[in-house]
């Protein structure tokens, strides 16, 4: 199998929740399936609009947010897409973290 991802992923089923840059709606219920140093797969119940800014809202105890030694990152959504036969969320998403932008701390 031709492997097509730019960095290996790390599989984790932490809480989060999203919200959106562009309309100011959310936060919606979350959790991070997968991770790598390039961005996040995620899985919720409300779709997200393919180049979407988001903001990734850790709980201060879980594993990303001690990971990351922040509460939240930012990201840009690169897909969207139904996961049929799954027993959580209705869409899984692909969440880039750009190299310029950094984990800022929640105040």
């Amino acid at each position: 199998m031709n492997e097509k991802r730019s960095a290996p992923r790390k599989a984790s089923l932490e809480p989060c929740s999203i919200e959106l840059y562009a309309d100011g709606k959310g936060p919606f219920p979350s959790r991070v399936v997968n991770y790598s140093t390039g961005g996040l797969m995620i899985e919720l119940d409300h779709p997200l609009t393919k180049g979407e800014p988001v903001k990734i809202r850790f709980r201060p105890e879980t594993d990303n947010a001690q990971r990351l030694g922040e509460t939240y990152c930012i990201g840009m959504v690169r897909w969207c897409a139904p996961q049929e036969g799954r027993y959580s969320g209705l869409y899984g998403v692909g969440v880039q973290m750009p190299q310029s932008v950094r984990a800022t701390k929640a105040a």
